[in-house]
């Protein structure tokens, strides 16, 4: 669990929005002159938990600016060096060790929650913690683009076909720009209490398969009493902090259960649930279905072709790429 470090000033915006700024520059120039070097995990181990180690249901950016991170996984280690960038794909379990060089480690991190773009700079304390000085919240039109251009090169980076190297690199430095262009003309949420509860927001998304997780844990991570934080969540979104984690836990479930072939138990342990049988409740209270039934009516709607056409002319509809029905048949025959 990442937290915030209390003995650590927080970095005035001015000074964190440069260091965004100088940190995306460096990398697109870098990719520019092919210069760039930068690491994706294999995805093994999906939405496991294991000791001492998170995953998240988003893919996330980390840029090492000095210093080095070391990531541990179930079955193996890596070390981004600084100027490096480690993409972590969704639901890969990690751990990160903070590691100096003769300069504080200092990193940027970039993560994807909610519809919102969160950026902070990271720093190390004395036993190889990385501590979040702060954190900064954009949103964007563009946030369902940036984390499926992250998405697509976890998919790519292991596939053996020298095009998709150029792929790669496209992608990426499209993420990086738009990032660039978020920050330079967007000043990042700075409101007081208002900016503790997008932090609330933030802490409970990224720890959200802790089964822990707690308004009293929240609230000591926040420095604020427990009734203070209820109240105030609840005055600035409407709705109470256990009810926010419920939906997040279920939305979180309703992706896995889209997107994975996870068993409902291990999409239940992964989204916060010990009980599979308190989270079938939970989730039939909230979608109406079970999460077997949801998953059933997903196939079967899978199952049904697609009605629409592919294109409309000025003159006619074209229906299965333009192909004779007597073709479509026998395509579909050998499926």
């Amino acid at each position: 669990m990442i937290v915030f470090n209390p003995a650590i000033r927080p970095k005035p915006p001015a000074e964190a929005r440069t260091i965004f700024i100088e940190t995306f520059l460096a990398q697109i120039a870098a990719l520019e002159r092919n210069t760039s070097a930068f690491r994706v995990p294999q995805t093994r181990h999906l939405y496991e938990r294991h000791p001492s180690m998170a995953y998240h249901f988003k893919p996330e950016l980390f840029i090492q600016r000095h210093g080095a991170t070391d990531f541990t996984f179930p079955d193996r280690s890596l070390r981004l060096e600084a100027g490096e960038i480690c993409i972590m794909p969704k639901g890969v379990p990690h751990a990160e060790v903070a590691r100096a060089d003769g300069r504080p480690f200092e990193n940027v991190v970039v993560c994807y929650y909610n519809e919102t773009v969160a950026i902070h700079v990271a720093h190390g304390d004395a036993g190889g913690r990385p501590f979040v000085d702060d954190i900064y919240f954009y949103t964007s039109p563009f946030f369902h683009d940036l984390v499926e251009y992250l998405n697509r090169i976890c998919e790519l980076r292991f596939t053996r076909n020298p095009a998709c190297d150029t792929a790669i690199k496209g992608l990426l430095l499209a993420e990086l720009a738009l990032l660039l262009a978020i920050v330079e003309g967007s000043a990042a949420g700075r409101f007081s209490e208002t900016e503790r509860i997008f932090r609330c927001q933030w802490l409970i998304r990224n720890n959200i398969a802790d089964s822990d997780l707690s308004v009293e844990g929240l609230s000591g991570e926040l420095h604020c009493s427990p009734n203070h934080l209820s109240k105030l969540f609840h005055e600035q979104t409407g709705e109470r902090i256990v009810e926010y984690i419920t939906r997040v836990r279920i939305g979180n479930a309703l992706d896995a259960l889209r997107h994975t072939s996870l068993s409902v138990k291990e999409i239940a342990v992964a989204s916060g649930f010990n009980d599979p049988n308190y989270f079938a409740r939970v989730f039939r209270k909230s979608t109406g279905r079970s999460p077997v039934e949801f998953r059933q009516d997903l196939a079967r709607v899978a199952c049904v072709r697609e009605q629409d056409p592919k294109a409309v002319y000025y003159d006619h509809e074209e229906h299965n790429f333009g192909l004779p029905p007597e073709v479509m048949a026998r395509s579909e025959s050998t499926l």
